[in-house]
């Protein structure tokens, strides 16, 4: 019977002294990692996104094999055509037609992949070939702007003026880089062809290297090339730099009687999709 007191007096005592430390311990674990969860939501806050995964695949469904014709015609015109006779010159000649094929055939595949994205594209033509006053007056000051901060470039939409011309020459020439591609290979004497295909490589030249110095160099513009690798960029830069593409989706409505959702565009929509806000209701105020 003693025995039996002592021990139920000992369970008592551990059960008391035990519990509060490992309710306090449980605690301890818990507390970094609703610190960590709270820091990952705030931090995800700050980026939105910029480009789908469509919209990125296309892209370098396009850059890798147009810069791999363009390195590779660089080194047969400028190497090789001095002294046709110089060795591994049919290496380099495989390797652009190969190039000139896969340009062909990723954008289509691409394209064919996100056919349900086609609205996307439409919109992004329109965005590239409709230009306002604003966009001229941006290619005016572009480089004022580039010199002093007292000069404000106007606002633009999801393309500026210098990515509006990119997209533009890079649609009138594609068809005519491969037809004469294609005529270049496989006929004889193909002069004209010739002189078209470099022709247009001598214009796409300078379009290249500014859209590869803004993208890689300049560390105010350079900070976007994230967009075209995970698809999201920073807030702030993207309102800088967008400032019409960004209040279209990211912003309330400035009608302060009919408030709109505000708009967040996701990977998986074609369109800004609404974020319902809620507003806390106020509460009747009970009778004393």
């Amino acid at each position: 019977m003693g025995y039996q007191k002592h021990k139920n007096f000992m369970l008592r005592w551990l059960t008391k002294e035990l519990t509060p430390q490992s309710h306090r311990i449980r605690k301890s674990i818990k507390k970094p990692d609703d610190n960590k969860t709270v820091h990952k939501k705030h931090s995800q806050s700050n980026k939105i996104l910029r480009f789908r995964k469509s919209e990125r695949h296309l892209h370098w469904a396009i850059a890798i094999p147009f810069m791999i014709c363009y390195m590779t015609a660089l080194i047969l015109v400028f190497i090789y055509n001095p002294n046709p006779l110089k060795a591994h010159r049919e290496i380099f000649s495989l390797i652009h037609r190969v190039s000139g094929v896969c340009l062909i055939i990723l954008p289509l595949l691409a394209i064919i992949k996100s056919r349900k994205d086609i609205r996307m594209y439409y919109y992004n033509i329109k965005q590239a070939w409709v230009w306002t006053f604003e966009d001229v007056k941006w290619l005016v000051m572009m480089g004022l702007a580039s010199i002093s901060k007292r000069f404000k470039l106007p606002e633009q939409g999801k393309f500026n003026a210098a990515e509006k011309i990119n997209f533009m020459m890079l649609m009138a020439t594609y068809p005519l880089y491969v037809v004469t591609g294609m005529f270049i290979w496989l006929t004889n004497g193909a002069l004209l062809s010739w002189i078209i295909h470099f022709g247009m490589a001598l214009l796409a030249t300078p379009l290249l290297i500014g859209h590869k110095f803004m993208a890689t160099i300049n560390p105010d513009t350079r900070i976007g090339l994230s967009g075209m690798i995970n698809g999201y960029v920073d807030r702030h830069w993207a309102k800088h730099h967008y400032t019409k593409w960004y209040r279209e989706h990211f912003e309330e409505s400035p009608t302060p009687h009919h408030p709109q959702p505000q708009h967040a565009m996701t990977d998986d929509n074609l369109v800004p999709v609404p974020v319902e806000t809620h507003a806390k209701t106020p509460q009747p105020v009970e009778a004393a």
